[in-house]
């Protein structure tokens, strides 16, 4: 993903945003579920979230990669949607990295827990509206 204007605007907004909607798909299903982005994250096309292994998502993604996010901030009327591959990550070194303790609450054997993965999602398409702009970018 090209470092543009647009693109720096939408990274520093979604570094603001802590949940977002991930859907994924499930043949002509779509299912949602809130997820956290982790907050105060430097956006490079790449987001980043904790799973379990065993979850639904996890199988979702494995059977089909394509996911989208959906991020909105309606105190700043800042909106993003990305679209992209989800990939599932098994890095100890990555889930230490990026492990806050607040994740505690969902993931109580911490970061090295085996059953703990993580999701990268790719962007391929970014579009944004409001407060940061009418934006459209492809990877």
């Amino acid at each position: 993903m090209r470092k543009t204007a647009g693109f720096l605007e939408i990274a520093k907004a979604m570094a603001k945003m802590d949940v977002c909607m991930m859907q994924t798909f499930k043949g002509n299903t779509v299912h949602s579920r809130p997820m956290s982005n982790n907050g105060d994250v430097e956006y490079d096309g790449d987001n980043w979230f904790f799973a379990r292994a065993s979850s639904n998502k996890v199988a979702e993604i494995e059977s089909n990669p394509k996911v989208q996010l959906l991020f909105g901030d309606p105190k700043t009327m800042a909106f993003i949607s990305v679209w992209g591959k989800a990939s599932v990550i098994e890095n100890d070194e990555k889930k230490k990295e990026l492990w806050h303790d607040e994740l505690s609450q969902w993931f109580s054997r911490g970061p090295e827990d085996s059953q703990v993965v993580l999701i990268r999602v790719r962007a391929d398409k970014i579009q944004s509206w409001g407060s940061i702009g009418d934006h459209e970018l492809n990877a």
